[in-house]
């Protein structure tokens, strides 16, 4: 893997690492009482809910994603098979617009389940997880609140590596 794609895969690997370790993301991970198993994933969709909330650029969160989209698919023949089955059905089924509402997000973990269960043979119940947001909505607002700020700090100070 070279040039563009080699520098996205290594800022992916270092926004992962600053995540994981991160207090307001474990904070929020700790709150997933019962579901500490898939606490990264979960609180991962939780956070994405809040930045399509509440989105930063003048741009709209839709016009956004249907570029992103368009991008993707512009480069998508540089990128492994898997990779591709997988974006395109991201792309097809508009999963970064499901983030909206409790809704979409019940059927992003319905997703989730699914693919666990097709390559675990193991039934998880992610779904369940909504209703701790819905519960604790204020709080886990409150730890994305702390958390965004930093990692666009953290993406914006990077300097490029290619």
């Amino acid at each position: 893997m070279v040039g563009p794609i080699a520098a996205g895969v290594r800022l992916h690997r270092h926004i992962d690492s600053f995540t994981d370790n991160h207090p307001a993301v474990q904070r929020a991970m700790l709150r997933l009482t019962g579901f500490q198993r898939f606490a990264n994933p979960i609180v991962d969709v939780f956070f994405d809910h809040f930045l399509v909330n509440n989105w930063p650029l003048d741009e709209s969160v839709e016009s956004y994603v249907w570029t992103l989209h368009a991008e993707i698919l512009e480069h998508i023949h540089e990128l492994p098979t898997q990779a591709q089955f997988i974006l395109r059905r991201m792309i097809q089924d508009e999963w970064l617009l499901s983030y909206f509402d409790f809704a979409g997000l019940r059927t992003t973990f319905g997703r989730m389940e699914k693919r666990i269960l097709y390559n675990s043979r193991r039934t998880v119940d992610m779904t369940g997880a909504v209703a701790l947001l819905e519960t604790h909505y204020a709080e886990f607002e409150q730890d994305f609140q702390q958390f965004w700020p930093q990692l666009v700090k953290l993406v914006l100070d990077r300097p490029e590596q290619n």
